[in-house]
């Protein structure tokens, strides 16, 4: 539990330093275009998030394909820097993925989860291999666990289509999640180049 804490500790403290360092947010963007494989990432990112805007409950190849191109890109970048991670850093994910394709098994998402999901959950991960854990590295496990959040609200706003008052909150959630999810990625990765 103690070390659960510390963990939380650490991602608030790198969403401060992330949020709060104004004099870093223009290297910050220079980052992203010295590094072309995050740049893309951003931009395929966009691409998802407006298709997923127009598709939400029956999601559309590109959006699918762009997400996954997402997540590709930001799992190279952490392998570049030495991620791996463990057979248990893996097999949580793999757990997690499994949970998510059987609660939507009978949905139209159900494929972008099972491809999109198990996109996420690589970068997911990727980030949490503790040789990233270094004072400049600190925070992008969490900002990639909250992506992974936020692409489960993406799936329960779409079952909750219908219900629009809770799809609302449940999309200003998600909406939150990617926010803070991206930022601590790829503050982490500018800080680990």
């Amino acid at each position: 539990m103690n070390d659960f804490l510390a963990r939380t500790q650490e991602g608030a403290a790198a969403l401060r330093r992330a949020v709060s360092d104004i004099s870093a947010q223009p290297q910050l963007i220079a980052s992203v275009r010295e590094d072309p494989a995050v740049g893309a990432g951003i931009l395929a990112g966009v691409i998802a998030q407006v298709e997923k805007a127009r598709t939400l409950t029956r999601p559309s190849a590109l959006g699918v394909a762009a997400l996954t191109a997402n997540h590709a890109a930001y799992a190279w970048s952490l392998y570049r820097r030495g991620a791996r991670n463990d057979a248990l850093g893996w097999g949580l994910r793999a757990a997690a993925w499994g949970a998510g394709v059987a609660a939507t098994r009978s949905q139209p998402t159900s494929a972008a989860v099972a491809v999109g999901g198990a996109a996420v959950l690589a970068t997911s991960a990727l980030a949490g291999d503790p040789v990233l854990r270094t004072d400049a590295g600190k925070g992008m496990s969490h900002g990639a666990n909250v992506l992974v959040a936020a692409e489960g609200l993406t799936a329960l706003r779409a079952a909750l289509k219908q219900r629009k008052h809770k799809a609302r909150l449940v999309c200003a959630a998600e909406t939150g999640a990617l926010v803070i999810g991206h930022l601590l990625l790829i503050d982490g990765l500018h800080r680990t180049r």
